[in-house]
């Protein structure tokens, strides 16, 4: 089972398992060409220690970020800056296990996003874990998919 850890619906804390090796995964979170399998295209600059670029999700839905931490195939954390959205910040960490990579993302300062990013992100690491395997998912089922998580975790007991 890929999600293994869940945070209640007042966080983002995540915790997936992928079976791929912890470089592939770091290869699908940084590199230009593997981006578009998961998160969007990368229109502005690189995914970097100290870099800053810009995500375009889709439909011209820019993204701002700046990488705020960063070590190679370990982890990565940046702001999180949607127009309209307050700015916020993504961090995730990789760690090998005997299964693939274990994968933990945490986004933090949604305020009442946060729900609805919890259930985007189990979206988002779906999409990942597939283009780390090299079978990504077609786009064009990622709101199917998240209307699915959504309506799950609404019925998730709290606490």
């Amino acid at each position: 089972m890929p999600l293994l850890q869940l945070s209640p619906p007042d966080q983002v804390d995540l915790t997936w398992r992928i079976d791929a090796p912890v470089d592939r995964v770091w290869a699908c979170l940084t590199r230009s060409d593997l981006l578009p399998q998961w998160l969007g295209r990368l229109t502005d600059g690189r995914v970097a220690a100290g870099a800053q670029f810009v995500i375009d999700h889709g439909e011209g839905h820019l993204c701002r970020s700046t990488t705020t931490g960063y070590v190679e195939a370990k982890s990565i954390a940046l702001t999180w800056d949607f127009p309209r959205e307050p700015q916020s910040a993504v961090s995730i960490a990789l760690a090998a296990g005997s299964a693939g990579t274990e994968l933990r993302l945490m986004h933090d300062a949604l305020g009442p996003l946060t729900s609805s990013y919890r259930d985007g992100w189990c979206v988002h690491l779906s999409y990942l874990e597939a283009a780390a395997l090299g079978i990504p998912l077609p786009l064009s089922l990622f709101w199917n998919l998240h209307g699915t998580i959504e309506r799950l975790n609404a019925r998730r007991p709290v606490g």
